[in-house]
């Protein structure tokens, strides 16, 4: 134990580190961005953003995502890196596997796809660890009033795995997501109900990765009921979060997380 906890220390450790190095470059500052995330004193993700204050990178311990946008300003790839070595900064360059995730080989990646009403229609999936891209799965978008109403999941044959059909609140924040799946028929498993507070959620810098939710949230959640569904048997279990604010609305604190804003 003593050892796992050494390793999760040296890795936080590493990943402040490294963020000190890059994260001071973004292009973009403003009070209402959100640049770091810290649990106690240790920096758990850190953001940079574009000239056009689009985030371009978002740094995770073991994890690195990149973000490249078109001329129109929307995001076209999204580029993902894990790492999984803790001592990534600690040992020599060249001796062991290069670990810190911005350094990372990219494993995986999405391309996303619009239509004629520049909304996001098609993102496809691919896996590049053994190389070659490989598809792994693609989603359709279907809409209701400008907002996402339905993701559909395939698989690379164009077999329907699953779907998750959502609804919203006059805020534009999605009060519900019931989640289908395709397994010997399409069935309804699980389902989520969302409350919200009235304030800005910071997140929503990641609604161009087309994930309703916490990322489109025009407010904060406050309480998620989660109902899973087997048969005829239910089960349900609830999770609140609680928030401290900035002067402009936005959340300093997330439960045990403190966010900062600008550089």
């Amino acid at each position: 134990m003593k050892k796992f906890a050494t390793i999760i220390i040296l890795s936080l450790l590493c990943f402040i580190e490294c963020k000190k190095e890059d994260f001071n470059q973004s292009l973009c500052s403003s009070p209402t961005l959100i640049s770091q995330v810290n649990s106690g004193k240790n920096a758990i993700q850190g953001l940079t953003y574009n000239s056009n204050c689009l985030v371009s990178e978002s740094t995770e311990p073991y994890s690195y995502k990149k973000y490249s946008y078109d001329d129109r300003n929307l995001l076209y790839k999204l580029e993902v890196a894990r790492s999984f070595n803790a001592f990534s900064c600690v040992m020599i360059p060249g001796v062991s596997l290069e670990s810190d995730p911005r350094k990372a080989k990219i494993s995986e990646y999405s391309d996303l796809e619009y239509d004629n009403s520049l909304r996001l229609a098609k993102k496809s999936n691919y896996f590049t660890g053994s190389g070659d891209a490989q598809l792994l799965s693609y989603q359709t978008y279907e809409y209701e009033y400008d907002r996402i109403s339905k993701v559909s999941t395939f698989n690379p044959q164009g077999g329907l795995i699953g779907y998750n059909d959502y609804q919203y609140d006059e805020n534009g924040n999605m009060i519900r997501v019931d989640r289908y799946s395709n397994n010997s028929g399409i069935k309804l498993v699980n389902t989520r109900v969302y409350e919200f507070d009235n304030k800005n959620n910071p997140y929503n810098i990641f609604a161009c990765e087309g994930d309703p939710g916490k990322y489109t949230n025009r407010n904060n959640i406050i309480k998620e009921t989660f109902i899973a569904l087997n048969g005829t048997t239910e089960s349900r279990s609830t999770t609140q979060n609680s928030y401290e604010y900035n002067n402009l609305d936005y959340p300093v604190r997330i439960n045990d997380l403190a966010c900062f804003y600008g550089k």
